[in-house]
């Protein structure tokens, strides 16, 4: 295929998915991930591994390529975005096989932020391709109402996409833009909002069909295009951040050294949840002066937590430097525990560093304790003993 864009309605092929067809040409086996949020998890769906745009994607391919032994990954978490999704990469896309087209989603989910999702984004891309240089990748972009209200008034989408589209763009990958297909769609009156989603952002199961159908055009159009062969690594350009978290990693809660007030627990379950099934295994204190400390070598540092009704704040040093406040807790804490992570710092420079990590005494005032629940250390580099 020519490197020049083609464009379609609704999506750009660019350097599109040969590799992907070159197997299924082949036949043997394919394996295809799912990194994503809520959306690709399947939630506003009657069932999420039926009438899912996933699960009927996936029917999809088993239909068309009947030749192909697929195996599929479904690595989305609802709530969370492209940040966590470049930590948690390695363990849950990659943890058991490579895959040879990953579809990653995550243009409602970030919060606007240019710098981390041009981090995450890249961050997700190279580690991919450092881990498996044969594989294929593709943006999906899904809709939210606010970002269908910002299209009436502007004629663009939600800036999420703006920010993936220069990484897609960068790194020549094709990118299926479904947020502006149905924004356009409801602009027209062809379609509304409330046709497609009970809420503001999940399909309901015509919705979700309706984003399946979308890509399944993208696909017949991309599979055929060129089945290049899966021998051609693919070389990647120069990084656009040099700070991206190409290398990030989640780290066992273990890996911290436990000065003062932290104890590890084992399959911690609370009654209310949402985004997760009990049990976890965490690192926990609800004393404030609690202490712990971690040693990484790297550019990055946070954690992913379980946020809820008594989630407190911590006070943080890196290096010994002047200590930072972060506070964790949302408006969604009162209702469930849910998955939350928070970066530390995400610019140090590339060397040897040492976090500390201390339960404040400080507080939200709807919060009823200050309790922390530790899952990983997200870390962007490599732990220290």
């Amino acid at each position: 295929m020519s490197s020049s864009v083609e464009r379609n309605i609704h999506y750009l092929l660019r350097d599109g998915i040969g590799k992907t067809a070159h197997k299924l040409k082949s036949g043997g086996s394919v394996t295809v991930a799912f990194l994503g949020g809520s959306v690709t998890a399947g939630s506003g769906a009657s069932d999420p591994e039926q009438t899912s745009y996933r699960a009927r994607l996936s029917q999809y391919l088993r239909d068309v390529y009947k030749q192909a032994a697929f195996r599929f990954i479904h690595a989305a978490i609802g709530g969370t975005d492209s940040v966590y999704g470049a930590f948690r990469l390695q363990d849950h896309v990659f943890r058991i096989y490579a895959p040879d087209l990953l579809f990653v989603e995550f243009a409602v989910n970030d919060g606007g932020r240019r710098q981390s999702s041009l981090r995450a984004m890249e961050g997700i891309v190279r580690q991919a391709r450092t881990l498996n240089p044969h594989m294929d990748i593709c943006f999906i972009y899904t809709a939210n109402r606010s970002g269908c209200e910002h299209f009436s008034k502007t004629g663009k989408p939600q800036i999420n996409i703006a920010n993936h589209e220069e990484v897609a763009e960068h790194y020549r990958l094709p990118s299926v833009d479904i947020a502006s297909e149905i924004y356009r769609r409801i602009a027209s009156g062809s379609l509304s909002w409330a046709t497609l989603s009970r809420d503001d952002v999940h399909p309901n199961d015509y919705g979700h069909a309706l984003y399946a159908e979308l890509l399944e055009s993208f696909l017949e159009t991309a599979l055929p295009t060129d089945a290049r062969s899966e021998n051609a690594a693919v070389i990647l350009p120069a990084r656009m951040d040099p700070f991206s978290y190409d290398q990030g990693s989640l780290v066992s809660p273990l890996a911290a050294e436990k000065v003062k007030g932290f104890h590890y627990v084992a399959r911690w379950s609370p009654a209310r949840t949402c985004n997760w099934k009990p049990p976890a295994d965490i690192l926990w204190a609800n004393e404030p002066g609690a202490v712990l400390r971690i040693r990484f070598t790297g550019t990055a540092i946070g954690m992913a937590l379980l946020a809820g009704m008594d989630t407190g704040e911590v006070e943080v040093k890196i290096d010994g430097k002047t200590s930072k406040h972060v506070a964790l807790f949302d408006v969604h804490c009162p209702k469930f525990y849910r998955p939350k992570t928070v970066l530390f710092a995400d610019d140090l420079h590339p060397g040897d560093h040492v976090a500390e990590l201390e339960l404040s005494v400080r507080k939200h005032e709807d919060s009823i304790g200050r309790a922390l629940h530790i899952v990983y250390f997200l870390v962007n580099g490599q732990i220290r003993a």
